[in-house]
């Protein structure tokens, strides 16, 4: 049920249904139920290589940049990006609404959506990283912590109707 239905570059099925597909090997692939454990399972692996995939670009500058403080920019990148995981999953699977949009479920993997993800997850990862180091050096290391997760998870909400604009624009 990973198909988009009602909403264009959405996956709107996946966020309203426990199916999904599932491979057996020797090329069997089959729709199954899963229980909600299950679907959030299946789900946070996909969203994580999503993510990660596109992200590599931000991830290499971060994890090259050097050590500073205790709490440096790498632990800003890793809480920005594990609340990015969370966030986008949520999303995906039903539980959580994207901000400025009445349609529910994650954005397809549509290859101008894949351009977009690309800008868009990367230049997030690095304001959410580099924001809360900046802010840490000034505030403390709680407040660049919580900067780092409230950026990275506002980023996913707004990501479904970043993707509903971006595709409005080119019709």
């Amino acid at each position: 049920m990973d198909r988009p239905t009602g909403h264009p570059g959405r996956e709107t099925a996946a966020a309203v249904s426990r199916k999904r597909r599932t491979w057996y090997g020797y090329g069997q692939i089959a729709q199954v139920e899963k229980s909600w454990f299950g679907v959030f399972l299946h789900d946070v692996a996909r969203i994580y290589a999503e993510i990660t995939v596109l992200s590599l670009p931000a991830l290499f500058i971060i994890a090259r940049y050097p050590v500073t403080t205790f709490v440096d920019v790498t632990a800003m990148g890793l809480l920005a990006w594990m609340t990015m995981v969370l966030m986008g999953t949520l999303i995906r699977i039903g539980l959580i609404t994207p901000v400025a949009t009445t349609s529910p479920g994650w954005v397809t993997l549509a290859p101008t959506l894949v351009v977009l993800r690309l800008g868009y997850f990367n230049l997030g990862l690095l304001v959410a990283s580099f924001g809360g180091l900046g802010l840490a050096s000034v505030a403390g290391a709680a407040a660049g912590l919580l900067w780092a997760g409230g950026f990275g998870a506002v980023l996913m909400l707004l990501f479904p109707r970043t993707a509903e604009l971006w595709l409005a624009r080119g019709r």
